[in-house]
């Protein structure tokens, strides 16, 4: 029971809804190189209180700035200031009913059985080590992951776009250097399938950054690192407040969605969003019809 409370509220802490694909800002001109999402996890406060994730508004804020939303921002674990994720100090509320484990397990076992295929391609590649403009798309996948005797997906299996499920969203005008990928901001849409959870919400203000280690025995490549953005902290909470998760949960966590909100100040000054962070690792495939 525990597990399916979780389920309903913890992906929304992540995502939010997002917006349609957007034409690139620079020539992304080359060749895609697909790969599918084998492993995610939340963003998490570290106990030394370091947190993971981005640096999403470009500021770092002392608690005392409105256009920092009165919010004190995080430094990462490898010591960079203005680290914007809201929402890791709410994850130990939920893990504190579940479970510390059982975030990771539950969005390991969606990848695992296939009911989560989150495909990340990027477009308009030339050189996976230094390239100026590549673009970045999100969607959902169709198809039925291979593993082996582990329970790791097999590269280079082949995947086709779910754009009925899903909407296919891309963060245009990225740029590889060193095997680093950085991009943003943008848009983006997120399928979320777990257990019985099955709809597609979005990140705003998306930023990416991600290591692109190329496949010596192929043309793809395998990527890592994190997404991040802000979600509409009312959106959010009307979501929450549609689950059958008991008033515990909704009592604990959506009174402070708006008091954690660090990102989209409107023309009132009020801030609207909440930042948050996806950390991942992809293997390489083949996608169809691209």
């Amino acid at each position: 029971m525990k597990l399916r409370l979780f389920l309903r509220v913890a992906p929304v802490l992540l995502l939010a809804c997002g917006g349609e694909p957007t034409a690139s800002v620079c020539a992304a001109t080359g060749r895609t190189v697909a790969s599918v999402v084998t492993f995610a996890t939340f963003g998490k406060q570290h106990d030394d209180k370091t947190v993971e994730g981005l640096d999403i508004d470009g500021r770092v804020s002392d608690g005392s700035d409105p256009e920092g939303c009165y919010q004190v921002d995080s430094v990462s674990p490898e010591g960079t200031p203005g680290i914007d994720n809201a929402v890791a100090t709410l994850l130990p509320l939920v893990e504190g009913v579940v479970g510390q484990d059982n975030i990771d397990e539950l969005l390991g076992a969606a990848i695992s059985n296939g009911q989560l295929i989150l495909l990340i391609t990027l477009r308009g590649v030339d050189d996976l080590e230094n390239d100026s403009c590549v673009d970045v798309a999100f969607g959902a996948g169709m198809g039925t992951p291979l593993q082996d005797s582990s329970g790791h997906y097999l590269p280079y299996q082949t995947f086709a776009w779910d754009s009925v499920a899903a909407p296919i969203t891309v963060v245009p005008g990225g740029r590889i250097t060193n095997g680093v990928l950085t991009a943003g901001p943008g848009e983006v849409v997120l399928p979320v399938r777990v257990l019985d959870a099955a709809f597609n919400l979005g990140v705003h203000q998306t930023g990416i950054r991600m290591t692109v280690a190329p496949d010596a025995n192929g043309p793809g490549a395998a990527l890592s690192g994190l997404v991040a953005g802000g979600i509409v902290a009312e959106e959010l909470a009307a979501v929450i407040q549609t689950f059958n998760v008991g008033n515990a949960i909704k009592g604990a966590i959506v009174p402070l969605l708006k008091t954690r909100a660090d990102l989209g100040v409107n023309a009132d000054g009020t801030c609207t969003q909440i930042s948050a962070a996806l950390r991942f690792k992809t293997t390489a495939s083949f996608l169809l019809d691209e």
